[in-house]
């Protein structure tokens, strides 16, 4: 082994990426044919946020050397970096076929599953901890999927005999807390973490869950101080972790991104073609900041036999690309033809729905909050669509949005400290309304969240009027038809649960926190109609 690459596995160890790409570059450059130094230099790559990077060499080490699991583990974890979650866990299947006891791709394959199709991922767990009998971390972790599927006794299984293993490991007491919180037992819940966290280390995912439950038995036992300062300790993790990728990131779906979108748009008003050139039908954007209850909506939304959600899915990727979000880009948006339109609508159909555009007289719902900074691309790619824009009081809005535990994105990133979700909010706000103030704009059904709770059916009748069709009563029994489906979304235990007002206005309890986000909030707690002081 040649010394620098022996300096870049050693960096790669110590978490410092530059000083391994710095040596696994050199290493390449010394040997070009040295198969290990490229394997290195994807390593470190990928380390720094650059996946799409990592992936190329990956491709290339993968036709030289063709079945070899670890380097397929790879690509698939870079896969899963990039979003792509389909081709990740299809790698990760395949590095298992190769070798049943590779446990790093079983344990990656378990994680993303756990995020993506949940019940799968427990017997993946199962498999896991058949090749490692002394860890708890794989019943631990199969806990807490269960939890999140709504499945208290199966979790409390998995918990026990976690438990027999390592009774006083993070992950284990974490999971614990968990199940406490399930059966309403906020002092159990607390007193599993309160004392094992400060100081504690293990994979960055596992922590800010750990905190997250912590701040959550503090916040139900009105202890919002400490529910807050559990929370930031999450957030400081998880941005600690992601730093490297998103802090310096300007590209689409970033905070600097739906600044330009805001700043163009209300600045400039393109016509859009004339529809009747257009192919296919339009979808219904639902659209405002998230934790506004576009998902308690949207399930409320999709119990109607006529109408078809897609949840939580960036499907809008064919018009981010093909109108962009830079000045010299949307200065085209007005001369795009027909054509080219034909084929971005043609390409979101293929994102959205694997079918193809809905039959007639099936309505469309693509539910994806923050496409609300670009509705002015979507407004010229779809001039025929319709907007449902969810609204709730703005503090409410960025103090719920802080405190949850999201898959981690451009935008998520900037939720994870209090002042610049904040000015996430009022930036995408302002992307928004500058697109709906348009000579151009497309029809549009605002709902805020306060007047859902208060009337469902009422709101919910003008909201299908909007949409051109009928109450139905199985709208009614959408509690019934949540419970039974995978909610993508931190909201997915209050979704199944009979409405409440509690957390409206609970921004209240936590003022103290609250003063660096309301100079950002101010004008739209003004605008939309909500209490001042």
């Amino acid at each position: 082994m040649s010394e620098l690459i022996r300096q870049a596995q050693s960096a790669l160890n110590a978490g410092n990426a530059t000083a391994a790409l710095q040596a696994s570059q050199a290493a390449v450059q010394a040997n070009p044919n040295d198969a290990n130094a490229h394997y290195l230099a994807a390593a470190a790559l990928r380390m720094a946020g650059r996946a799409g990077e990592a992936l190329r060499i990956l491709d290339f080490l993968n036709q030289r050397l063709p079945g070899q699991p670890d380097l397929i583990n790879m690509t698939g974890l870079c896969r899963r970096d990039m979003g792509d979650a389909k081709g990740a866990i299809a790698d990760f299947e395949r590095v298992i076929a190769l070798n049943p006891a590779h446990a790093p791709a079983m344990g990656n394959l378990a994680g993303l599953l756990a995020e993506t199709e949940p019940e799968k991922a427990v017997p993946v767990f199962e498999k896991l901890a058949g090749l490692h009998p002394q860890s708890a971390e794989p019943l631990a972790l199969a806990a807490s999927v269960c939890l999140r599927l709504r499945d208290p006794e199966r979790a409390k299984a998995f918990a026990a005999r976690a438990v027999a293993l390592a009774p006083d490991a993070m992950l284990v007491r974490s999971v614990e807390a968990g199940i406490a919180l399930a059966e309403d037992d906020a002092g159990r819940a607390r007193a599993r973490l309160e004392t094992v966290l400060p100081g504690a280390a293990g994979p960055v995912s596992q922590l800010t869950v750990a905190w997250g439950r912590l701040a959550e038995a503090c916040d139900r036992l009105k202890d919002y101080p400490a529910a807050f300062a559990a929370c930031q300790s999450a957030n400081e993790i998880q941005r600690r972790d992601w730093d490297i990728r998103f802090a310096g990131y300007d590209g689409p779906r970033s905070l600097a991104s739906a600044e330009r979108l805001a700043q163009w748009f209300d600045a400039n008003d393109p016509a859009p073609v004339d529809a009747a050139q257009l192919e296919g039908p339009a979808p219904v954007f639902q659209v405002g900041f998230p934790r506004s209850g576009t998902t308690l909506l949207e399930q409320m939304l999709g119990a109607h036999p006529d109408i078809e959600t897609l949840e939580e899915q960036d499907a809008i990727g064919p018009v981010i690309r093909g109108v962009g979000d830079r000045r010299e880009q949307l200065e085209k948006l007005g001369a795009l033809t027909p054509d080219a339109i034909n084929a971005m609508r043609r390409d979101y159909w293929r994102q959205a729905r694997t079918e193809g555009p809905p039959q007639a007289g099936k309505v469309f719902v693509d539910k994806y909050p923050m496409n609300l900074a670009w509705l002015g691309p979507l407004m010229r790619v779809f001039p025929d669509a319709k907007i449902i824009f969810c609204l709730r009081d703005p503090r409410d809005c960025v103090l719920s949005a802080f405190q949850q535990r999201f898959a981690v994105n451009p935008e998520m990133y900037r939720m994870l400290k209090i002042d610049e979700c904040a000015r996430l909010y009022d930036t995408a706000m302002r992307a928004g309304q500058a697109a709906l103030a348009s000579s151009h704009a497309v029809p549009v059904h605002r709902l805020r969240y306060e007047d859902l709770i208060e009337d469902y059916r009422g709101q919910m009748t003008a909201l299908f009027g909007f949409l051109g069709l009928d109450w139905h009563d199985d709208v009614a029994g959408y509690r019934e038809r949540a419970a039974v489906q995978t909610i993508k979304t931190p909201s997915a235990p209050q979704v199944v649960k009979p409405l409440y007002k509690g957390a409206i206005g609970k921004w209240k309890n936590y003022r103290f926190a609250l003063e660096p986000a309301l100079p950002a909030l101010a004008h739209w707690i003004e605008r939309y109609g909500y209490e001042v002081s």
